[in-house]
């Protein structure tokens, strides 16, 4: 006992001369739920994570920043782009805005329409700095619309860079110019990142019935490589019930062609209802700020009585991990107010860029 006991001093002195110093001892944890808000997304450039997001209320696209992955709960939202216009095509229902770092020019994918759902389309704004400002890009067609081959109803536009090296844009696709279901997960090459080639290929449709509570929908695709392998993300089932939503995995077999549809395999759930957490989705992963870790933040809400469901969702995360082929390992998700680690090497609280 006493062994012990001299071993704590050190701690216990360091932990009272903080006290009369008058700072406070350094946090260790944190609790979920992070804010309030839902199809998170996430990106690390230069040590600065940068958070995007739609309905922020400072504009219709901001931002939040910090060097410490917690500390996005605190740190202030910045607008960088609102509509002019309320009759353009892109003024109305802007969701799931991604911010991307490519060639050290900063664009923000998203989906948008005139007010009328049916009329939901793909755009992208570019800018030279995180903060902006923001500019329709010259995608060669209004308000920076991006032109892929269908011309269908489409939402939640990402870019990624597959393991034959080629810029891809997925996204939630229909076999419509409206929103008639089954939503699904279409994959275009990419020319540049403002330039999508033909053709587009359809390379999932939901079908087992995680993914078709409520209704058949694959939506939020995310998509990244790893271990040599390319993979994509997304969620299944409807948005607007509480415990539908559900996180799915397509896997690209191995030195095949992102475009052949047929050589996608579909795993699922791999992140479902736990507990009194519903509705987990839109995963997307960032390292830790040292680089040991990786950690999931998603969207989940923890009611059964809110109408429609995604109105209460809430931005959380939790640590993960990936297996020797570089798929996702998710676990279940935690209960809101329960303390977890802080992610490797962070402090929490600061949002200085």
């Amino acid at each position: 006992m006493l062994r012990h006991f001299r071993s704590a001093v050190p701690v216990l002195a360091a932990w009272v001369l903080s006290l009369s110093s008058g700072a406070a001892p350094a946090a260790t944890s944190f609790r979920n739920p992070l804010f309030a808000g839902g199809d998170p997304w996430i990106t690390r450039v230069d040590g600065v994570y940068y958070y995007s997001a739609s309905q922020c209320g400072v504009a219709d696209v901001c931002i939040k920043h910090s060097r410490s992955l917690a500390g996005l709960a605190h740190a202030p939202w910045i607008g960088i782009w609102n509509h002019t216009d309320d009759k353009a095509p892109n003024a109305h229902d802007i969701w799931a805005p991604e911010l991307h770092h490519i060639d050290g020019r900063w664009y923000v994918y998203y989906a948008a329409d005139d007010g009328d759902n049916d009329h939901h389309r793909l755009y992208v704004l570019v800018a030279d700095r995180p903060e902006g400002p923001y500019a329709e890009a010259d995608t060669g067609l209004p308000h920076g619309a991006l032109a892929e081959a269908s011309g269908h109803w489409a939402i939640d536009p990402d870019v990624f860079t597959a393991a034959d090296g080629k810029l891809y844009l997925t996204w939630s696709c229909t076999d419509h110019a409206d929103s008639r279901f089954p939503q699904r997960i279409c994959l275009a090459r990419m020319r540049d990142p403002l330039h999508v080639a033909a053709p587009t290929v359809a390379i999932s449709t939901p079908s087992e019935s995680w993914e078709t509570r409520g209704k058949p929908i694959q939506e939020g695709p995310v998509g990244y490589t790893r271990a040599g392998h390319t993979y994509i993300t997304y969620s299944g089932s409807a948005s607007w019930i509480p415990n539908d939503y559900a996180v799915g995995l397509l896997a690209l077999a191995p030195d095949a062609s992102p475009l052949d549809a047929s050589a996608w395999r579909k795993s699922g759930p791999i992140f479902d209802h736990h507990g009194t957490v519903y509705g987990p989705g839109s995963v997307v992963f960032a390292p830790s700020p040292d680089g040991r870790q990786w950690w999931n933040l998603y969207h989940a809400i923890e009611r059964l009585d809110c109408q429609p469901a995604y109105r209460c969702r809430d931005i959380r995360m939790q640590p993960m991990h990936f297996d020797a082929a570089g798929a996702p390992v998710l676990g279940v998700p935690a209960e809101a107010g329960v303390a977890l680690p802080l992610p490797s090497g962070d402090q929490a609280q600061t949002h200085e860029p």
